[in-house]
């Protein structure tokens, strides 16, 4: 039934002009008069059905059903209008003045040229009908769209005035909609901009060209408290009836404008720093490379001042300062305190944005480093960059203004730190290198000259048991030879072993010193242990650093001699009774192949250097309790 309804609706006015034509050519067949004269009468009415037929199929291709009917009842009202003003006109000349059937003929015409009208008056009426309510739809959906959006939306006229804004304009801008409506574009734009945006508008309404690309354009926006931002805008251009409008879309591109900075201050960095890279890896002592690291530091981040503290045992030693102060002026501190020692023992970059945050009233944050020189003391840092340099120390950088350090400083820190740690163990490898090869020079020198001696020795002796026969030179011999396989055993050691030491544990100070004594032929010589601690030591080369104590106190104090070994504060010593060692001698005894004993092979001490040396302690001569020599290892 519905469907049926709405054909019937679809196809009103085709149906209404149909029945008007047929009604026209019925008065032609079913009057008696002339059917010319007839057809005359209801010409008219005939043309306006056929109108109507065609018409009302354009209507219902074109058109919905609501419309067809308005217009239908139109045209049936200028029907019922045409023939009451027929029958009206009628009275009023009466009809026995008019011919026998004029009165059907002159209703027919005046209800097609009423239905005409009415068909005609009713199109353009609900045309417009249509139109306002489309434009009322357009102005909601229009409304909806802006309102809910997070952009600015605004609509100026040909003047440049404000028509429309919504409410994102109040929170970007700072204005209500009431402040700016009705005023000009121009009190949102910096004055610099104001006369080039309304010359521009004013040529492309004269001429239609742009001066500028309407989709994307930055610029920048004024805010009611008169700050300046940067904004993107997109504009478009309408018509309303006989307004020509412009609407654009604003949103603020502050966050944007700051990434991309940040990117080119990034960039800049990069570059910078391979150009730092390139001095740092050039320089030829750790001195230098620390000292360029902070002066670099200080030039990467605009920063205010820059320290590299390494490390020296379980302290983090200031080394190395930017600027005109001397490091010498800041003290050392613990490898866990504060900043430094959280990014040293981490491993990671810190970045603390403001140390006033964390600053007590009584501790300066840069305590980090060691005391802030008196120049500096006036100003505290306030934003701070920590840096590990791998098992070389800590680099800080350090900012007079909170937030100095943006988030991908890190990023460049850590790059910085892997060409200072590079660099840094560079110079160590360059080092060992040296070492090494000062290694094989002495080995060369005692191959020439400490090995020859002897085995020049036992040659000689073998011509003499060939040309007397006597055999009292076998033992001369005997001690060349065996003179020669000490002389091999040492080297062998430093070669193969050299400054290593394997895996540490807790030892016993009096179980080692025990098991070397057993090792070593003594003869008459006596060991007292006066210490029960425990060293964290390699087990089998402090044994062997005890082994060639022993045989240098025996060697040089004779077989009577009695060794004593005791606790230090941080390590232990040993000491013998035996003639001591001169000071002017004490620097030299560690040297390879230095001996006063005609039967030694002076690396015996040497071999006790290396040992301490690779567990990190220290080694000192000085002369003993009874005057004979007193060897103290501390730094445990």
């Amino acid at each position: 039934m519905g469907r049926l309804y709405c054909a019937i609706t679809r196809w009103s006015v085709t149906l209404v002009g149909f029945l008007l034509f047929v009604c026209s050519v019925g008065w032609v067949f079913f009057d008696g008069d002339d059917p010319l004269v007839d057809f005359i009468e209801v010409i008219a009415p005939a043309i306006v059905g056929v109108g109507l037929v065609i018409g009302g199929g354009w209507l219902a291709r074109t058109h919905r059903e609501p419309r067809i009917g308005r217009v239908t009842l139109w045209t049936l009202s200028g029907a019922v209008t045409g023939v009451a003003v027929n029958i009206w006109y009628s009275f009023i000349i009466s009809l026995e003045h008019t011919p026998a059937g004029e009165p059907i003929a002159l209703s027919l015409n005046a209800a097609g040229i009423f239905m005409a009208a009415g068909a005609l008056l009713g199109y353009y009426a609900t045309g417009l009908k249509t139109r306002e309510r489309e434009l009322e739809q357009s102005e909601s959906r229009f409304r909806a769209l802006t309102e809910s959006s997070s952009f600015a939306v605004v609509t100026i006229d040909e003047t440049s005035t404000i028509r429309y804004t919504n409410d994102a304009v109040e929170e970007l801008f700072g204005y209500t909609r009431s402040e700016v409506v009705g005023e000009p574009l121009t009190m949102l734009m910096p004055e610099q901009f104001q006369d080039s945006h309304l010359n521009g508008v004013a040529q492309y309404l004269s001429e239609g060209t742009r001066t500028i690309d309407w989709d994307g354009i930055e610029l920048r926006g004024r805010r009611a408290e008169g700050e300046e931002f940067p904004i993107e805008i997109s504009f478009g251009e309408y018509a309303v009836d006989d307004d020509h409008l412009f609407t654009g879309v604003i949103h603020d591109i502050s966050d944007r404008k700051r990434a991309e900075q940040q990117l080119r201050t990034h960039t800049s960095k990069v570059t910078q720093l391979h150009e730092l890279a390139t001095e740092i890896n050039a320089a030829d002592s750790s001195a230098a490379i620390h000292q360029r690291a902070a002066d670099g530091a200080v030039e990467l981040f605009d920063a205010d001042l820059a320290r590299v503290s390494a490390v020296e045992g379980e302290q983090l030693v200031p080394v190395a300062q930017s600027g005109p102060d001397e490091v010498d002026d800041c003290d050392p501190v613990p490898t866990s305190f504060g900043y430094a020692g959280e990014s040293y023992e981490s491993g990671t970059v810190l970045r603390v944005d403001d140390l006033a945050d964390t600053r007590s009233a009584s501790t300066s944050a840069v305590r980090d480093g060691g005391t802030q020189p008196e120049s500096r003391a006036a100003t505290e840092p306030r934003a701070l960059l920590s840096i590990p340099l791998g098992e070389y120390g800590v680099l800080q950088v350090f900012a007079s203004e909170p937030r100095e350090f943006a988030d991908r400083d890190a990023e460049v820190a850590e790059m910085l730190a892997t060409h200072v740690v590079t660099a840094l163990d560079r110079l160590s490898a360059e080092a060992t290198i040296r070492r090494e090869r000062d290694r094989l020079e002495e080995f060369a020198s005692i191959l020439s000259h400490d090995l020859r001696n002897p085995l020049n020795v036992a040659q000689g002796r073998l011509e003499l048991i060939e040309m007397t026969g006597e055999l009292e030179h076998v033992e001369a011999i005997e001690r060349a030879l065996d003179r020669m396989e000490r002389l091999i055993e040492d080297m062998l050691t430093l070669a193969r072993e050299g400054a290593a030491v394997g895996e540490t544990q807790p030892v016993a100070l009096r179980k080692v010193a025990n098991r070397a004594w057993n090792n070593v032929a003594t003869e008459a010589a006596s060991l007292e242990i006066e210490s029960s601690i425990q060293i964290d030591a390699d087990d089998s080369r402090l044994i062997q650093l005890f082994e060639n104590l022993y045989r240098n106190a025996i060697e040089h104090g004779g077989d009577a001699v009695t060794i004593h070994v005791g606790a230090l504060d941080g390590g232990f010593y040993i000491e013998d009774t035996g003639p001591g060692i001169p000071e002017s001698e004490r620097d030299d005894v560690f040297e390879s192949g230095y001996t006063t004993n005609q039967d030694g092979t002076g690396f015996g001490l040497a071999i006790v250097k290396r040992i301490v040396e690779a567990h990190g302690w220290d080694i000192t001569v000085t002369t003993g309790c009874d005057g004979g020599a007193r060897f103290e290892i501390s730094g445990l």
